[in-house]
Formats: structure tokens, C-alpha cells, sequence
């Protein structure tokens, strides 16, 4: 049975909320993401907005300069977890089989559904009205035999549509696009390809393996599925974490130790905030760096006690960081990854740690996590971390 796999994005999602519990918002340029005068990121940008060249993960300032007439929210994260609630149950109608990605991106398997749904297509059409009609918001679904494909179709799909590419005209279909069309090859990776004379899909297609293998390592295998429209990833519905971790692709590569530090610092505080919002701790830290040259190496070290806290999973992760790292090759990208997960609630103690300053820091992060929960996650962050999400 060839499977069935959907891809569903809510089109500028925090804006799409703002817009529904404040109609007067809707047709104008709006970014959600802070004041005009403040720091920070771009989280959403309407359409109007977009249109002036302000895009997600822009700074402020700079989008300020290029819409200054938008009007700037700076969102609640409260919010937009309840209309992803919303959207969630939803799509848990359709099928048991839903893997959300982010608030407002999920993949969803409707293999053998066709019985009780009837066509993809026009499950997929009345999955899209049933979203709009009781959440108000806007999707884009693509559908495919992948999730690869599934996630490309979504593209073509936007704003606010379906779009289905069929199973074996993937790789037919793909040729003539960009290489960036490609989910995981952003505006660095497309700029290396064109140093190798690839610039479409078709060109990356065309190279063999084994050169793939030799320039990019590990990722040279995906690349080569990628370009023919190839995916083995499975669907995988919500459980609890076997993993938490979090990577980014560095603006610029560098060699900046500390520069690398403080972003490795954000990141850590994400992975941990997530894992005791679950719970849970960690037993197993993992370092992950992939240099210039695509060169991924990664280290790891087991606690004694399973941890939660930031100063101690991040005191661990960057002492990895100090004994892997050298200045010869300039990092691409940088995660961190807790494993080995446990609901033990051991603490680690230092030896001049007592269970008064023990039970502080737990009040401490705890009251971190609230303030999170409130106003977004980079409302309180370590002096130390820098976003480069």
C-alpha cells in the first residue's frame, strides 16, 4: 500500500491568532515578535508584511526599517498554545497518527484511511475547512507519499490551499526547482552548491554518490534521496521524550569560542526548560558540532545524577565544548542533546551545597519556567546565551 502523508502548516500562525481575537489586525502589516524600539526576532509576519521583505527569524530592526508603518505585537505564548490545542484535536480526528513539529506544523499519516475518510484529497480539503471554520486559522496541507514530499507540497500550497504531488512523479517533479527548494538546504548550503555548479534540483540529482559522500560525509546519503524525492522517516505520534535536543546553523561560521559558548548556552536552556516541562531528567549530555568542511563530530558525557538544571547540564555540555573544540576549522552548526531520560528526582550536590540552596535554585527555575510559560521563552534568558535561532 503506497502510504498517505500530510503535512500541515497554519499560515503565519501568531499572526493568524492575533488576527482572530482582534479582527481589526486582519489586511495590515503586523509582526508579532516585539516593539519596534526593542530587540529580538521576528516570530510571524503577515502577508502585507511580508511583502516589504520582513520574513521569520529577521531582527526588529531591521524589519522596522523595511515596514515601518507595521504594527509590532509582541505576542503570548499562552495564546497560541490553545489554538494549537485546537488545531490538534482536529487532526486527531483524522488519524492516531500525528507528529507535531512546532505549534503550528504537524505530519499526519492517513495510510488505509481511505474507508473511512474517502480520498486523500478531499480529506485533506475538508481537514483544511473544519481548521478555518472552528479555529479561524488558515492552513496549507501538501500531500504525498513522504513526508519529504509532503512538506515540499505544503510550499506549493501556500497560502491557505492543498496541493498533492503524486508518488511517482516526485523526483519529475523536483528536477526543475532550486536546490533550496530542498527542506535542509537554506541560503549557505544553496550558496556551496553553486560553488559546485549545482543550482536545480536536477544538477544535485545528477551527482553520484559517492562524490555526495566524500564532500558532505553522512549528509551526502540524504542528499542523494533527497534530490529523487526519497524518504524513509515514519511518522511519529506524540509520546513522551526519549530525547530532547536542540541545533542550529550558524548565521556565519566561526571560530569564536565564546561566541559559541553563549549561542551553545541559549540552546541549553531550551532543551532543559522543555525537559522539565516534561518531568524529566537527564542522564546523558550530548555535544554536537559540524564544522565547515560538513565534518560532524559529537561527544558525550553521563551524569552521576540524572540532572534538569541549567547550570549543571550546561557546565557539562561546555566543558565538551572546551575539550573538543579547536580553532582550526570554523563551526556551521552547534546543538546539545539530553538523553537517557528518567522521572528520578535524585539531585546533584556539591559539596558545599546544602538542601535550602538545593530547594532555592528548584523555586528558582521553576518561577524561570512560569515566566516563560507567560511571556515566551527569550522573556528571561542567561546574560550568557544568545539566540541564533
Amino acid at each position: 500500500m503506497t502510504p498517505t502523508i500530510l503535512h500541515i502548516d497554519m499560515d503565519a500562525f501568531f499572526v493568524s491568532v492575533e488576527e482572530v481575537l482582534d479582527p481589526s489586525l486582519k489586511g495590515k502589516a503586523v509582526i508579532v515578535g516585539g516593539s519596534p524600539e526593542g530587540r529580538g526576532v521576528v516570530a510571524a509576519a503577515s502577508y502585507e508584511a511580508r511583502r516589504f521583505g520582513v520574513h521569520s527569524a529577521m531582527p526588529i530592526a531591521r524589519a522596522r526599517k523595511l515596514c515601518p508603518h507595521a504594527i509590532f505585537l509582541r505576542g503570548a505564548h499562552k495564546r497560541y498554545s490553545e489554538f494549537s490545542a485546537r488545531v490538534f484535536a482536529i487532526l486527531e480526528h483524522y488519524s492516531p497518527l500525528v507528529e507535531p513539529m512546532s505549534l503550528d506544523e504537524a505530519y499526519l499519516d492517513l495510510t488505509g484511511c481511505e474507508r473511512l475518510h474517502g480520498p486523500a484529497v478531499a480529506t485533506a480539503q475538508r481537514m483544511h475547512d473544519e481548521i478555518r471554520d472552528t479555529v479561524g486559522i488558515n492552513a496549507s496541507i501538501g500531500i504525498a507519499a513522504n513526508k519529504l514530499m509532503a512538506k515540499v507540497a505544503s510550499e506549493f500550497a501556500k497560502p491557505n490551499g492543498c496541493f498533492r504531488v503524486l508518488p511517482d512523479q516526485a523526483a519529475r517533479f523536483l528536477a526543475p526547482f532550486p536546490v533550496g527548494t530542498l527542506p535542509g538546504i537554506g541560503p549557505k548550503g544553496v550558496q556551496q552548491f553553486r560553488r559546485l555548479g549545482v543550482r536545480t534540483v536536477r544538477d544535485l540529482a545528477a551527482l553520484p554518490l559517492e562524490f555526495l559522500e566524500e564532500v558532505f560525509g553522512e549528509w551526502g546519503a540524504q542528499l542523494h534521496d533527497k534530490a529523487r524525492g526519497i524518504s524513509h522517516s515514519p511518522v511519529q505520534p506524540r509520546e513522551e521524550s526519549k530525547s530532547i535536543s536542540r541545533e542550529t546553523t550558524l548565521e556565519e561560521d566561526s571560530t569564536d569560542p565564546q561566541y559559541l559558548e553563549s549561542v551553545l548556552s541559549y540552546l541549553l536552556e531550551k532543551a532543559a526548560g522543555q525537559l522539565r516541562g516534561e518531568g524529566l531528567r537527564a542522564r546523558c549530555v550530548t555535544l554536537k558540532l559540524r564544522y565547515s568542511d560538513f565534518k560532524t563530530v559529537t561527544r558525550s558525557r553521563t551524569l552521576t545524577v540524572p540532572a534538569c538544571e541549567d547550570h549543571i547540564l550546561f557546565a557539562t555540555v561546555v566543558d565538551l565544548f572546551r575539550k573538543l573544540f579547536t580553532r582550526r576549522t570554523r563551526v556551521r552548526l552547534i546543538g546539545v542533546g539530553l538523553t537517557s531520560l528518567t522521572r528520578e528526582a535524585l539531585q546533584q550536590m556539591d559539596l558545599f551545597d546544602t538542601p535550602a540552596r538545593s530547594a532555592g535554585r528548584e523555586t528558582l527555575y521553576a518561577g524561570i519556567d512560569r515566566i516563560r510559560t507567560k511571556y515566551g521563552f527569550r522573556s528571561i534568558l542567561r546574560a550568557t546565551s544568545h539566540n541564533e535561532e
